[in-house]
């Protein structure tokens, strides 16, 4: 069943696209003739594009179709591009039968990007290129108004589907394809003065450099799952050895991208040590951990000086694949200690990696808030006087301090409820049925 909170805003998304086109049609000029004629030409063009959708990683499915959309905007910027659109994606909805929310949610979306962006297009001074060409500046208003516009309405509906926060979501949209996007940004000006110099028949030849770009996006993407989804089978493996630590790592790498907004790194940096902590007990996949792994009481001295040898090993497996080399720090010093009692090099202070700072209060917080053989889950007060006690002890005093503020310590909260829902202590079958990326949607995003 579809989140009430979900629906509303698709309600409004509708509701906002309705009253804009409204009254992008009330004062836009009105369409000539000839303006008419390129919108149906471009209807057929979106349609193809629309239909063309390929699968994207967040389980959205993305399309091309902005290039003609766009395209159509600077031949009639009015109701014709806005006729364009929304036949466009009605039509791919009902060829692709999407569930009436998500048609409408689609339509929407892109109706209320293309109106936006032909109003801030209009209003720095464009014009239709049939009449003459527009300023520059006016282009790129168009552009990024409709990216922008677009990859937030989708963002959106990610984020309160997966819990996630829409902000994070929408800047992690536009980061993941902002260079095929900017690649992709002659070849929108290009479309539509080949329509205007050589007429529609020749400027049908454009579906062929259309399709690769297609395609581009495409192999993108479904790289970008592949290595998600190996990434997260790889982990699910080594848990498999311990049923009371499944959808740890999972777990972890949610947690870490909390604490690294309170640590203030980069989004990219985040993402990083998100990927960091997925991976920051791969080490445990050797054969030596496997009878302490599937013990379920305290370890002994011996036992513990075997498993504290498990960070050392992640790192240098993961050393291997030349895509991790920067992991390598955060993944080895995720059990450095900020007083130096820590291990495996007695690190202290800043001399600890930030990414393993992180990781080290993430780990942490999972391994309270969840059950172990020897004690049940403990509540989220006395995780968090923990940390409060351990601040300057073993955790950055002031990682720790951002997290306990008010404002941060409820998104934990939520975090921790969402992920123990998401990824709950199951073993091996759950882990292996995991689902990259959030709830499918549909929802295309250029």
């Amino acid at each position: 069943m579809t989140p009430v909170r979900v629906k509303r805003i698709v309600e409004g998304i509708a509701a906002a696209a309705l009253v804009a086109s409204a009254a992008l049609v009330a004062f836009a000029p009105v369409p000539t003739g000839a303006q008419w004629l390129a919108a149906g030409f471009f209807t057929g063009f979106g349609l193809l594009a629309s239909v063309l959708g390929y699968s994207r990683t967040t389980g959205t499915s993305g399309t091309i179709s902005f290039l003609p959309f766009l395209s159509v905007a600077l031949l009639a910027p009015n109701v014709g591009a806005l006729m364009t659109v929304f036949i466009s994606i009605l039509l791919s909805e009902i060829v692709a039968r999407r569930a009436p929310l998500k048609a409408v949610f689609n339509v929407a979306q892109y109706l209320l990007a293309e109106t936006l962006a032909i109003s801030a297009y209009l209003a720095i001074g464009g014009k239709s290129i049939l009449e003459g060409r527009p300023p520059i500046l006016a282009f790129v208003a168009l552009f990024v108004t409709f990216t922008a516009v677009n990859k937030l309405a989708v963002s959106t509906v990610l984020a309160v589907s997966s819990g996630a926060k829409v902000m994070q979501q929408w800047k992690k949209s536009m980061r993941d394809s902002v260079v095929y996007d900017i690649l992709s940004l002659p070849l929108i000006v290009f479309f539509a003065f080949l329509y205007v110099e050589v007429g529609p028949i020749w400027a049908a030849t454009f579906v062929l450099p259309m399709l690769g770009i297609r395609q581009l996006y495409k192999n993108n993407f479904a790289l970008q799952k592949i290595n998600e989804e190996l990434l997260q089978l790889m982990v699910a493996a080594i848990e498999a050895r311990d049923p009371y630590t499944s959808g740890h790592s999972q777990r972890v790498a949610r947690y870490a991208r909390v604490v690294a907004r309170c640590a203030g790194v980069s989004n990219k940096m985040a993402d990083r040590t998100g990927i960091a902590a997925l991976l920051h007990d791969v080490g445990k996949i050797y054969e030596e951990f496997a009878p302490i792994l599937r013990k379920p009481g305290r370890l002994t001295d011996d036992e513990f000086e075997i498993m504290k040898s498990h960070s050392t090993k992640s790192a240098n497996l993961i050393a291997k694949v030349s895509q991790f080399a920067d992991l390598v720090p955060a993944v080895k010093g995720h059990h450095e200690s900020w007083d130096g009692a820590g291990y495996p090099d007695q690190l202290r202070g800043v001399e600890i990696p930030i990414g393993a700072r992180i990781i080290a209060l993430a780990d942490t917080i999972d391994a309270m808030s969840t059950s172990r053989p020897y004690r049940p889950a403990l509540s989220t007060d006395v995780v968090r006087e923990e940390i409060r006690v351990q601040a300057g002890r073993q955790f950055d005093p002031a990682i720790c301090e951002a997290l306990l503020s008010p404002a941060m310590w409820a998104e934990l909260e939520r975090e921790v409820v969402i992920a123990n829902q998401e990824f709950p202590i199951e073993g091996l079958l759950a882990q292996l049925e995991l689902s990259v990326g959030s709830p499918s949607f549909s929802a295309s995003t250029s």
